[in-house]
């Protein structure tokens, strides 16, 4: 409800300065704990326009402004500081049933597309794999809670070298096709056998011509291998997926877009512009390429183009990934047709292209008005290329968006690797992080880690619960695995590096989940143990403590937090309100007596307490986290 007052303040201000009233919205802060007042206004972005230094421009508002929704205003620096009238405020938050149902009416008009996962169907999800489940599931949730109805997309990259491998082994190598173990995971134990053999020239001929024969699709037995391969491989991909609450609406396969004519449309359109020419010298000879020479971006780069189709007739990842943007963004003519897959444990269906023009059928997926697509920030080069690709075709940043978002590299602690079972050198052991894949194999997969942090947790839980049952011992450790994992993954800056250590994730002290889910749990508690009280007429006025100003205010900016979130497509932002909301409840509870003589005031602060909960939940939810209502 904080955006409310924002509003009232930028109304107040709007009387005085020649300023739209979105453009003040816009530079509204709320300032740091240890700043007088509840929101800010930097002056200094009117001080050229006023012909006054800023600081005198704070005090001459400070002196004029008057509302009854702030109690006074202060210049603070070059700030305008607006202190809120408290007891407005507290009876606003607690009588209106206020939401911004406006722009949740709004944002369900536009159609969101959310690319995530998007790993080679040929091996189990790993750590680093797992981050980026995170970042997009919970991108999926903020865009949902705004009001949103994403399509959220896993593009099946089925045509590339990796999976290539794969296919050869159990053609050419008498590798069986079927196995107890779940597949993804013997998928990948055969990929690192047959990268074995990349130095054997025979093997190498042969994966050339699988690829080629993959992308054509002019062998049927190869066909139906490699499609009942990746589908099945996908799907247990995604069962480690489901695992973290993280779900899809539609696989789309790379090899569709090569079968349907896409990439050719895609080609056709490029070189009809002449975009895409044929190069016959330099270091791209016999490559047709991108020119890029006319962006005003590549005007001083030595490399002004991007190849499309290598020598040897094969497209680029990049090409394949432009084709793809031109259709996600509703720029080709041509659509796919979708299958229904498999239905998700929650009741939902989900769909596959498809290209078989008897069993498939149409659907209204593509043409969307933004297009996230969350990778490995390794990735934003190419995927500016593909950008590039769209401004050339004037299809940018205009009404239609095309958003990449790179998250950073996850590295493990020796320790971690170590407790996984992996073999270290001397001189490993002593470094600070260390890749989770090399040329050494070592691969941590979701589920491994999973299962690890499940049977910490479990076995933390039943020193301290002997007691209980088992099967809810083993409810309670893999909801912690699960959040453990979640919140370390995306508590801080989703674009930095991050070194995931095991013993850290189920660290009990700090910034972690745990701090999280146990303030949540006390705080349960307490409501639990007041009984049953008429909370049918509540005094909110009662609410006189500064600390219970603070958190109720802290309550009300959820639905900024979020905003900001997925503006800048940053869910970091929400793991730190859940531990600032956290840390602000803890200090309320330590600090003021709830459950007092006086039942009006203990109904108050009870009542507080239940909305403080209801967020918390709310905004853990965003995440991925999952409560446990008791530890």
């Amino acid at each position: 409800m904080i955006w409310i007052y924002k509003q009232y303040f930028a109304e107040e201000i709007a009387k005085h300065i020649d300023l739209p009233l979105e453009d003040i919205l816009a530079l509204i802060e709320i300032p740091p704990e240890n700043i007088s007042g509840d929101l800010a206004f930097p002056c200094f972005q009117l001080a050229k326009q006023a012909k006054q230094s800023p600081n005198i421009l704070a005090q001459q508002f400070a002196e004029k402004f008057s509302s009854s929704f702030f109690t006074r205003f202060e210049a603070v620096s070059w700030y305008l500081n607006a202190h809120i009238n408290k007891k407005t405020f507290i009876d606003d938050y607690f009588s209106l049933d206020i939401e911004n149902w406006k722009f949740k009416i709004e944002n369900s008009k536009s159609k969101i597309l959310i690319e995530y996962m998007s790993a080679n169907p040929n091996k189990p999800l790993h750590i680093g794999q797992a981050r980026n489940v995170c970042v997009g599931d919970s991108i999926r949730r903020i865009y949902e809670y705004l009001g949103y109805t994403p399509t959220t997309c896993d593009y099946g990259d089925d045509s590339g070298v990796n999976i290539g491998y794969n296919i050869v082994g159990h053609l050419y190598y008498d590798i069986p096709v079927t196995t107890e173990k779940k597949f993804d995971h013997y998928c990948g134990q055969i990929y690192e056998k047959m990268r074995g053999l990349s130095e054997d020239p025979v093997f190498m001929q042969r994966l050339t011509e699988t690829l080629l024969k993959i992308e054509e699709a002019t062998d049927p037995e190869i066909n139906a291998l490699h499609q009942k391969y990746t589908q099945d491989c996908t799907h247990q991909q995604m069962v480690s997926c489901r695992r973290m609450g993280a779900y899809f609406d539609l696989v789309a396969w790379e090899t569709h877009i090569l079968h349907l004519k896409f990439f050719a449309e895609a080609m056709d359109i490029l070189k009809t512009k002449w975009f895409v020419k044929f190069a016959d010298e330099g270091d791209a000879k016999w490559c047709r390429i991108l020119d890029l020479s006319s962006l005003p971006e590549y005007a001083k780069e030595e490399k002004q183009y991007q190849i499309m189709i290598k020598s040897d007739g094969l497209a680029t990842y990049v090409a394949k990934d432009i084709a793809l943007a031109m259709r996600k963004l509703g720029y080709m003519t041509k659509d796919f047709w979708y299958e229904q897959s498999r239905e998700d444990p929650r009741g939902v269906k989900m769909y596959t292209t498809s290209t078989d023009t008897t069993q498939g059928k149409s659907h209204g997926f593509w043409n969307y008005d933004e297009a996230v697509t969350v990778i490995d920030y390794r990735q934003i080069p190419p995927q500016t290329i593909v950008a590039s690709a769209l401004k050339l075709l004037w299809h940018v940043q205009g009404e239609k968006k095309y958003l990449p978002l790179g998250y950073g590299i996850v590295f493990l602690t020796p320790q971690t690797l170590l407790n996984m079972k992996f073999t270290l050198s001397e001189e490993e052991k002593l470094e600070k992080r260390l890749p989770f894949a090399s040329r050494k194999w070592w691969t941590v997969t979701i589920d491994d880690m999973l299962d690890m942090l499940h049977t910490k947790a479990y076995a933390e839980t039943k020193e301290r619960n002997p007691e209980k049952d088992d099967g809810r011992l083993h409810t309670v450790a893999e909801a912690m695995a699960i959040s453990a994992l979640r919140f370390f993954l995306i508590r801080g800056d989703i674009t930095k590096d991050i070194v995931f250590d095991l013993d850290e994730a189920m660290d009990m002290q700090g910034e972690t989940w745990a701090y999280i889910l146990y303030t949540w749990a006390r705080v349960q508690s307490i409501v639990d143990s007041a009984g049953k009280l008429d909370m049918t007429k509540v005094d909110y006025s009662l609410l006189q403590e500064e600390s219970e100003f603070s958190l109720i205010k802290k309550v009300s900016t959820l639905d900024d937090v979020v905003t900001k979130a997925k503006e800048e497509l940053a869910p970091h932002y929400i793991a730190k309100y859940c531990f600032e909301l956290a840390q602000l409840v803890n200090s309320y509870y330590a600090h003021t007596k709830i459950l007092v003589d006086d039942e009006n005031i203990k109904i108050a602060r009870i009542a507080l307490l239940e909305k403080v909960i209801e967020t918390l939940k709310k905004s853990m939810g965003l995440i991925g986290m999952i409560f446990v209502h008791r530890m």
